[in-house]
């Protein structure tokens, strides 16, 4: 049976909360551990999965979907893997509240169009950069009280702020603890958006 590729570390004596970071196009399981290194948290695993699709057949540049027509993209498998993932790595040790999930560019969207629709009640969800492929955002009751910070780049030139904000609309209804974050800077994952999740996460 195929399995989700990744990377993790352990940072302190006893791994309390864990985060996971969902990178983006053409990343891979070693995109965001300088990132992770940044946050400076304490007592926590941090988990790198990897998307399944190749991207020109190379193994270091990976992503969550594929583009099978011009109005298409594949996801069921990332989709079903990274179930698999959650239920039977992280969940093994974690509870769903003390999880944090952070996606950037396509991971971001995967946050959006697939994390906010799972049943668990997460810790927080934070997309940075990101955007969202669907029409209407499908929000699972038991995460309309899940703490988001949506972040992105006002002089992002890869993927419009523009897109943020329509995400932002259109979850804030629904979402109870939904926040955007505009920062300076173009499409990266800023130190300043990095301080607001260290908020959020109260450590």
């Amino acid at each position: 049976m195929k399995t989700i590729s990744y990377n993790h570390i352990d940072v302190g004596d006893k791994q309390n909360n864990a985060f996971i970071f969902i990178h983006g196009w053409q990343g891979n399981k070693d995109s965001f551990k300088s990132i992770s290194k940044l946050l400076k948290i304490d007592n926590c695993r941090f988990y790198f999965p990897e998307g399944p699709y190749l991207i020109d057949k190379n193994e270091k540049k990976r992503s969550w979907a594929i583009q099978v027509s011009d109005n298409y993209w594949e996801t069921d498998l990332s989709k079903s893997l990274f179930i698999d993932f959650l239920e039977n790595i992280v969940f093994k040790k974690f509870q769903s509240k003390n999880i944090f999930i952070m996606g950037f560019s396509q991971g971001a969207a995967v946050c959006l169009n697939f994390i906010l629709s799972l049943k668990y009640s997460f810790g927080g969800i934070f997309p940075v950069a990101g955007f969202s492929r669907m029409a209407q955002i499908e929000i699972h009751e038991n995460q309309h009280n899940t703490p988001i910070l949506i972040g992105h780049g006002k002089d992002d030139d890869i993927i419009s702020v523009d897109e943020s904000k329509k995400v932002y609309e259109q979850i804030k209804g629904v979402c109870n603890n939904a926040e955007l974050y505009i920062f300076n800077g173009k499409h990266k994952i800023s130190l300043s958006y990095l301080h607001k999740v260290r908020e959020y996460l109260s450590l």
